[in-house]
């Protein structure tokens, strides 16, 4: 009777804690949803939603068996990130102590911390493979909708939510954060279109009208963020993205960025006048302020060439002709390179280009695996392009030190997986 009294009570206990595992992957697989709409809001949220999906997480691998616990922790070290990211935060980590000791590295490596987005983020779509499609239409959906805010901000000059720039910032505080997003999610519902993959979106995005709106918001949204970096970034990943697919294309995409520029300098005010000072260069603020910003990453590179002077320890300057644009200080190199460079030296901007390399690599060889659906394909060409476009506005921006964008960035990089252990 004992035997079997016991036997009742663990076979209950087994049914209560897969009852609650269960319960678990549901409320995680909602939470990935939240925090793909809330992408495009201000950053409060998502870092809301992210911090309980870590908990849950966590509290999942606590409460499993032993054996499905390390199985699923074991994915999470053989994603394709994973190495590269480790390398990276590990550089961050000692070039904090050089320049502080134990505390400094510390909060040097938690500098980085919206990086977990990827892990959580590849934990679920591991566990759920319908999530990729819904998370990318629920992205695309609330980014046009910032792209179309965005496009009546910057023609009417009303904007509620933010310093009254030129260009608009959608539901963001930011130009540079906003042109971020707007990069990321343009090219995806790029990519999406190049592989031919809307219609294995969820039925009330995958009519064809329906879908190339939201992309056009999406596009709008790039267009009217008025970032002259942003801009260039685009044109160079679509010339690259085209030429994934075929020398035609790589003619058609030439011929549409002409045109386009053309179109806009004739009839958009923000593209003639962004361009018009970019002529000018000498007198532009924007380009007097970068020059001032990489000529001190330069200065403080040299002063700590091999690990930089710390993650955390760019110098704040106060330039006056940046006040008027909405800048206090400005802490960054205004270049993603210039900056890693300077703050965490040639070992540091040796382990970033490593990450993007390792980043780029994996987009590449899965937009072209022929077992993948189409809308799988097409979410890696899309990732593809957007990681080119940011790479090369980040030549005159910080964006990889924006969180708005590394939140957004890292949780798309989640859904690139090894071809290996994800099956459509």
């Amino acid at each position: 009777m004992e035997k079997l009294a016991t036997s009742i009570k663990n076979d209950f206990s087994s049914k209560q804690k897969n009852k609650l595992l269960s319960s678990i992957t549901v409320c995680s697989s909602i939470l990935i949803l939240l925090y793909s709409v809330s992408l495009s809001l201000p950053i409060t949220i998502p870092w809301t939603i992210l911090t309980i999906g870590l908990v849950l997480m966590v509290f999942h691998f606590l409460i499993s068996e032993r054996i499905t616990s390390l199985s699923e922790l074991r994915i999470l070290l053989y994603a394709p990130l994973t190495v590269p990211i480790a390398i990276f935060c590990l550089i961050t980590f000692i070039s904090g102590a050089a320049n502080g000791g134990s505390n400094e590295a510390f909060k040097s490596f938690w500098s980085w911390r919206g990086m977990l987005v990827y892990f959580w983020a590849y934990w679920a779509f591991m566990s759920n493979k319908k999530l990729r499609a819904l998370s990318v239409a629920s992205i695309l959906i609330v980014s046009s909708i910032a792209g179309l805010w965005a496009t009546i901000e910057q023609v009417t000059g009303f904007h509620p939510f933010s310093f009254p720039y030129l260009q608009g910032t959608g539901f963001i505080s930011g130009p540079m954060a906003f042109s971020g997003l707007a990069q990321l999610f343009s090219f995806l519902a790029l990519g999406i279109a190049l592989k031919q993959g809307s219609k294995e979106l969820p039925r009330w995005l995958a009519r064809t009208l329906v879908f190339y709106t939201f992309l056009a918001c999406n596009f709008l949204g790039l267009i009217f963020c008025g970032e002259r970096s942003a801009w260039f970034g685009a044109a160079i990943a679509l010339l690259a993205t085209s030429f994934l697919i075929s020398y035609r294309t790589v003619l058609l995409a030439g011929l549409i960025l002409t045109i386009s520029t053309i179109i806009g300098w004739l009839t958009l005010p923000v593209v003639r006048e962004r361009l018009t000072s970019l002529l000018n260069w000498q007198s532009d603020i924007s380009v007097s302020t970068r020059i001032i910003l990489w000529d001190k990453a330069w200065q403080v590179f040299q002063q700590s060439p091999i690990f930089g002077v710390g993650i955390r320890h760019f110098p704040h300057l106060v330039i006056p002709e940046a006040l008027q644009q909405g800048h206090l200080a400005l802490d960054h190199a205004h270049s993603n390179y210039l900056h890693i460079l300077a703050t965490m030296g040639i070992v540091g901007i040796c382990a970033y280009l490593y990450l993007w390399f390792s980043a780029l690599k994996v987009a590449y060889t899965e937009q072209k695996i022929t077992n993948y659906t189409n809308l799988d394909k097409g979410i890696c060409l899309g990732i593809f392009a957007g990681i080119v476009s940011l790479l090369v506005s980040g030549l005159f921006e910080y964006n990889f030190g924006t969180g708005q964008v590394r939140l957004a960035q890292w949780f798309l990089l989640a859904m690139l997986v090894n071809s290996t252990t994800y099956k459509n």
